[in-house]
Parts: C-alpha cells; sequence; structure tokens
C-alpha cells in the first residue's frame, strides 16, 4: 500500500509541476476583508509609518501604492483602461526596467527610452504624422518603484519643477518633457556614449595566476602569453561594477523625469483612481499580504526529504496554485536539542537574503506544535546526485555552477553572513537546470569571536578545526566558505572531494589517527591536495589550490569574490549574463521525481522523552517575530493571477469544489 500511496503522490506531483505553465490555478478564493478590518489594517500601517518615517511616501497615496508591484500593476491597468493616455505609465514602466538591467542591456535600454519618449517623437516619413510608441502591458511579476527622488518636497517646489519642465503641446517629447531636465538626460547620456565607446576600445584586461606567490590581484599573470597586470585599482573599478550596477550607466538617470510624468498622472488621475474597483482591489490584495499566513493556506503534495527537525514537502499554494516547498521543523523536536537558535539564524539568514544564487524565503509562521519555512521549489534534484549519476561534471556544467554557487556565497557574505555548510547536497536545480545553494540552518552572522566546527566533515575548512596554545577553538570568518567552494570545485571537475577521499584517509592513518573522522580532520588540516593532470587542467588546479590554501589570510576570495572571477579559469566568461540570470543553463534535469521514496525517506519516531517536552510561554518567544511574507513573493502571486484575468477577459475562480466561488478580490 506504502508504495502504491508513493506512486499516487508521485504522480500527482509530477502533473502539478508539468501544467505550472499554463497558467495560475488556485483552490482557495482570496479572502475579502470586512470594512472593520480595513479600518484596524490602515490604523496599523499609520502606526508603524509613523515609527519609520516616509520610506515610501505618505501611506495610501500614490508613491506607497506604487512602491509595491501589485499597486503599480493596478495603477497601471487603470490608467490604460480609462484613457488612451498610456505614453506616460509606458515611460515609467521603461524606466523601472531599465533600473533593472546591467552593462549592455542597460545601456540600450537607456537608448530605446530616450529615443522613445525624450526625443522629438517620430513622424511617418510619407504622411509627416506622429508616430508614438505602441501601447505595452506589464508582464512581469516584480516591477515597482523605489521612491529615491521627490520625497520631502514642498508642494511649491513641485508645482515649479513641472511648470518648468513640461509642455503641454508634445512637440518636443510625446510625452511632454522638455527644459532642464530632459536636457541633462541628452546631455549625461552623450557623455556615458563617449566613455563607454572609449572603455570597449582599451585593451581588454586579462588576469591569471602565479603559482609561486599569493592570490593577491597584482600577482595574476599569464604564463602563456603577454598580458597586462591587474593593479589594485582594476581590481577596485571591477568590484564597484559588479556590485552595483555592472555598467558606465547610474541607475538615477532618469529619476527626475520619472518624479516629474509620476506629479502630472497623479495629478490628472489620482482621484479618479481611489475611487475605482482597481483602488478597491488594491487594497483588499495589500491587507491579505499583511494578515497572518497559516498552515490552512497550503495543501501538502510529495514528501521530498527530511531535515533534522521535520520533513520537506512539496506544497501548493491555495489562493495562487503557486508551487512551493515546505520545511516544518518540530518545537519539540527544536526544544530537546537545544537548537533554537540555529532555527532562528535559519530564518533570520533566508529573510536577509534575496538572491537569484539562493534558495528564498518566500513565508514563514508557526503553530501551537511547529515551525514553517516556505520556500523556492527546487524540482532538479541536488548537486550530489546528479554527479553520482555523471561521475564528474563537463566543464561547461563546472563553470555554470561554479560561478552561480560563488555568487550566492557572496550574497551570503554581503550581509554578514558565514554559510559553513556548502556541499554538492545543498546545491539544488530547478526545473530548468539553474542551480542554488540551500539549506541555510548553519548560516551565523559573522563576528570576532565566531568559532566552532561547522558543516559537513570534509568540507570544513582547516581554521574550523585549529585550536590556540590554550586549547580553546579560534576564530574565523567567511573565508571558511571559500574553502568548502574549493572542495566543491574539485568534485566537480574530478568526482572526488580531495579531503572525503582514500588518499585523505591513508594520510590520517599514517599519522596515527585511528578513526576515520580524525583522519579526514588530519588530512584537512595537514595535506597538500594533489590535482592530477589527467582530470585537472592547469588552470582548474591553479583554482583548486589557491581557494584550498590553508592560510584563510592568503587564500583566493578572502578579499571577496571578485578574486575568484578573475581567475582565468573563468577567462573570458560572460558574468554579465550570470549576474543579471540570462545564462541558460547547460544541463536540464529530467522532468521525474528527483527524490527518495518516502518509505526511504522515512519518518520520525517519537520517543518518550520528546513526548515528555512542553512547550511553553517562554518556549514562545523565541518564535515572536516569526512570521513573516516575502513581499516580492505574495506580489509574483497575485501580478500572474492579475495577469490571467487580464489575458482571459474572466475572473479566475478555484479549481475545486468551491468552484462557484470567485477568486477576485473585490
Amino acid at each position: 500500500m506504502e508504495e502504491l500511496q508513493d506512486a499516487i503522490e508521485d504522480a500527482q506531483y509530477v502533473n502539478a509541476i508539468a501544467t505550472q505553465d499554463d497558467g495560475p490555478r488556485p483552490v482557495l478564493p482570496w479572502e475579502i476583508p470586512t470594512e472593520e478590518q480595513l479600518a484596524t489594517w490602515e490604523e496599523s500601517v499609520k502606526r508603524k509609518d509613523s515609527k519609520k518615517g516616509n520610506p515610501k511616501g505618505e501611506p495610501f497615496g500614490l508613491d506607497w501604492y506604487t512602491s509595491s508591484p501589485v499597486g503599480f500593476f493596478l495603477f497601471s491597468n487603470f490608467l490604460k483602461e480609462v484613457s488612451e493616455d498610456y505614453l506616460r505609465i509606458n515611460f515609467v514602466e521603461e524606466i523601472l526596467r531599465f533600473k533593472r538591467l546591467r552593462g549592455r542591456p542597460r545601456e540600450e535600454k537607456a537608448k530605446s527610452i530616450i529615443s522613445d519618449f525624450i526625443q522629438a517623437p517620430k513622424t511617418d516619413p510619407e504622411t509627416g504624422e506622429v508616430v508614438p510608441p505602441k501601447k505595452t502591458e506589464i508582464d512581469e511579476f516584480d516591477l515597482w518603484r523605489n521612491i529615491s527622488f521627490g520625497l520631502g518636497l514642498t508642494s511649491e517646489v513641485i508645482e515649479e519643477m513641472v511648470e518648468l519642465n513640461i509642455a503641454e503641446d508634445k512637440l518636443t517629447s510625446c510625452i511632454g518633457l522638455q527644459g532642464p531636465v530632459r536636457d541633462e538626460i541628452i546631455k549625461k547620456f552623450g557623455q556615458i556614449e563617449i566613455l563607454i565607446r572609449k572603455a570597449s576600445s582599451a585593451p581588454a584586461l586579462s588576469v591569471s595566476s602565479n603559482p609561486e606567490s599569493g592570490p593577491t590581484p597584482e600577482s595574476f599573470k599569464s604564463e602563456t602569453s603577454p598580458v597586462e597586470t591587474v593593479s589594485s585599482e582594476s581590481m577596485r573599478n571591477l568590484t564597484r561594477r559588479l556590485k552595483s550596477d555592472g555598467s558606465h550607466l547610474p541607475s538615477d538617470l532618469f529619476d527626475e523625469a520619472e518624479f516629474i510624468i509620476m506629479e502630472c498622472v497623479k495629478k490628472e488621475y489620482w482621484d479618479a483612481f481611489v475611487e475605482s474597483e482597481q483602488h478597491t482591489k488594491l487594497r483588499n490584495f495589500l491587507w491579505y499580504q499583511d494578515r497572518d499566513v497559516v498552515s490552512e493556506d497550503f495543501f501538502v503534495m510529495r514528501v521530498l526529504g527530511r531535515g533534522g527537525f521535520g520533513l520537506v514537502t512539496a506544497c501548493k499554494k491555495g489562493t495562487s496554485g503557486k508551487l512551493y516547498a515546505m520545511k516544518v521543523m518540530n518545537k519539540k523536536r527544536i526544544k530537546k536539542r537545544k537548537a533554537e537558535q540555529l532555527a532562528v539564524n535559519e530564518r533570520m539568514a533566508l529573510a536577509a537574503v534575496e538572491s537569484l544564487f539562493v534558495v528564498n524565503l518566500k513565508y514563514s509562521f508557526h503553530s501551537k506544535e511547529d515551525v514553517y519555512l516556505i520556500l523556492d521549489l527546487m524540482t532538479g534534484g541536488d548537486l550530489g546526485y546528479h554527479l553520482h549519476q555523471k561521475g564528474k561534471f563537463p566543464k561547461k556544467e563546472c563553470l555554470y555552477y561554479a560561478a552561480r554557487i560563488m555568487l550566492g556565497l557572496q550574497a551570503l557574505h554581503d550581509e554578514q553572513y558565514v554559510y559553513r555548510d556548502l556541499k554538492p547536497e545543498n546545491c539544488l536545480l530547478a526545473e530548468d537546470g539553474r542551480v542554488k545553494i540551500t539549506d541555510l540552518g548553519l548560516a551565523t552572522k559573522i563576528t570576532p569571536t565566531l568559532h566552532g566546527a561547522a558543516g559537513t566533515r570534509g568540507y570544513w575548512a582547516p581554521e574550523m578545526l585549529k585550536r590556540d596554545k590554550n586549547g580553546r577553538r579560534m576564530s574565523y570568518d567567511h573565508a571558511v566558505d571559500w574553502f568548502s567552494f574549493g572542495c566543491c570545485v574539485a568534485e566537480f571537475i574530478s568526482g572526488a572531494n580531495p579531503f572525503r577521499s582514500q588518499a585523505a584517509l591513508d594520510f590520517g592513518f599514517e599519522r596515527g589517527k585511528q578513526l576515520k573522522d580524525k583522519a579526514i580532520d588530519c588530512a584537512t588540516q595537514e595535506m597538500e591536495a594533489v590535482f592530477s593532470p589527467e582530470k585537472f587542467d592547469p588552470e582548474a588546479a591553479d583554482l583548486c589550490r589557491r581557494l584550498l590554501d590553508k592560510n584563510n589570510k592568503t587564500r583566493l576570495g578572502a578579499n571577496g569574490c571578485e578574486e575568484i572571477m578573475a581567475h582565468p579559469w573563468f577567462k573570458n566568461y560572460d558574468w554579465e549574463a550570470i549576474i543579471s540570470d540570462r545564462k541558460r543553463p547547460p544541463f536540464v534535469p529530467p522532468k521525474d521525481v528527483n527524490a527518495a521514496s518516502q518509505s526511504e525517506i522515512g519518518n520520525f519516531a517519537e520517543d518518550k522523552a520528546q513526548q515528555e517536552i512542553v512547550i511553553d510561554e517562554q518556549d514562545e518567544v523565541v518564535y515572536k517575530k516569526w512570521d513573516w511574507t516575502n513581499p516580492r513573493a505574495f506580489s509574483a502571486e497575485v501580478i500572474e493571477f492579475l495577469i490571467y484575468e487580464r489575458e482571459t477577459g474572466e475572473p479566475l475562480v478555484p479549481v475545486t469544489q468551491h468552484a462557484s466561488c470567485c477568486c477576485n478580490v473585490l
């Protein structure tokens, strides 16, 4: 019977994954708040806003609403529905897309914005009539305004800005923009284009390695061809570009123009929007976003794995049909192992790191018995599984996985977290082959006194095992992750971790370590890994050797991931495509269940000691700040829902016995 149940769950799971692209499939209606609930919510929003100021403008004003992707989407829809005056909101949409791009795509987007909206309107060469840009609709889930200009300006100053920069005749530009703001944009972009052309015509920055010296940027030299040595200033410039915009174009190039245009739109349409059905929907959705999430909001599907404190299952969000992974941790198991702080650390790290290269937290909530984490569903299996299937990865896959994992680690380091548990099993593939690091249970804030071995033996860094002359554990920092990264890269290339090999065991045994664990620890601290030419080309061997440097101060990556990116193993690699997530994965996993059966995963045995544990009020204090909703995840669910309704012209209803209930939030 268990096998039959597994087969049924597998079939349901695979079918759910296969039909994701068909659009949202809700099974619950959106809850509609009462007027009393809305009033209570609005008061709560105002109280919170009064404590932190107005980073998004006054609550329930235009700027405040459109700082939410849902608010911007519905306001844009409203403008396009009530009038043919779509050009100005399309202009703002294009600016928001421009800000999300990097490198050459950002440059091309800036050109098109200036050409379509800011320069003189285009005309038909035969008739001489103005040809405006075509109307476009929002079809992405994360278009939102980060209000970075205009907050705090008086109404008199705003009115003067609009009067100085807007013309009613629209002869200068199709959106009516004229004056100093328009002229400054054209001037700035012209100057930046000259800089870009000069930069692109300059000698290419080339970096390589010198095995006789440390891994500082100055030491990278080529052994095969004469190249320019990378100076400290060049590396700093590279760092700034990669960590900020990825290009010469500043993200605030159009900020003043965006502010002025939105002020014009607000003056003409805001009052009508407040009275509209779209505004009612918006308030209801934002109320729903702030309501308490409960386990009944999700429908559990197949069990995917087992953690230290509970099971990980695939689940479906009732109101949107969106598939996620649900990690459930039992409070009694956590208390029994005195692991409350570990659980809280994982929740805090997941909420702090929003990255394309890390499994992201969507929702967190708790009940009387359990705490819940709702995460990205990664259906392609882990790299440990695929490595076992293949033996080793081809170079294209090695480069792709290493690049994304490295950026995931850097995202954690940027938030002052150290991961401490990098291994192939903690690197998951999405359905399309994109890899992300997962399981932040051992991630913790970097402090001057951070110490103690954590993670998986054979992947942890030697400084985690070191003790001072008094026998106390020594402190370490983020560099431990780059050692683990080196172990993984070596394993991707050769199929074996240098410190979980027979050679490592023999090394430890020869030095008197009788236990397997102690032998591996000994090899980690003292053995220099050997990289055979049959499996490692010179660049790969040098990269791994530098990452596995026993000295955490000279280890490659100690000064940031840019050191690793500049290594010749990544020569000519398209970092712009990786960072912007446009790089196509070299391997797409089969559309199958990449997880063990329920019988293999097993269940937790409830022993008498655990049954006797009581969760009291003091224990609940630990989880006081556990509940959280990721606003980006919620917005993506809602906007996918709204796009479906817009395209079909019909309300989307739950696909259950509740089919008579309308899913619209009205």
